[in-house]
């Protein structure tokens, strides 16, 4: 019994080879058939591109046949610049100060010399205002 045992053991391990011998089979069949698909596709693409390269070639032969202007640069967009008012308040507000200011020192120095000379101070100061305004010196 042990003979009709390991003979239907071998049988049967001979049909597994025998069934994964003809599934690889397939698939290797299945598989040279796709790639078979693959290079008709290859090939019809390539033409294809082919034909396309020759169109394009043609259309590029017509565009530079065709006169066009000549290339130019782009125009340069101008710089925004800032506005000129503020700087010119600015000077005008400086100058009113400076003027105010000027005013105030003469003013105090006025003050100054009338407190120190009295009644002859004041008379001085009409002499030069009179004389500031075009009449002739006074003679002493």
């Amino acid at each position: 019994m042990k003979r009709w045992l390991s003979l239907v053991l071998l049988l049967v391990v001979a049909l597994l080879v025998v069934w994964a011998g003809y599934q690889g089979y397939a698939r290797l069949r299945a598989l040279e058939g796709q790639v078979t698909a693959l290079e008709t596709r290859l090939q019809a693409q390539e033409q294809v591109l082919k034909a396309l390269g020759e169109r394009v070639g043609k259309v590029e032969e017509e565009v530079f046949k065709v006169p066009s202007p000549p290339l130019s640069l782009p125009e340069v967009p101008k710089a925004p610049s800032a506005p000129a008012w503020p700087y010119a308040v600015g000077v005008v507000v400086a100058a009113v100060l400076l003027f105010f200011l000027l005013q105030l020192l003469r003013g105090n120095r006025g003050k100054e010399g009338a407190e120190g000379q009295g009644s002859s101070g004041q008379e001085n100061h009409e002499a030069s205002r009179m004389e500031n305004e075009g009449a002739p010196p006074k003679k002493e």
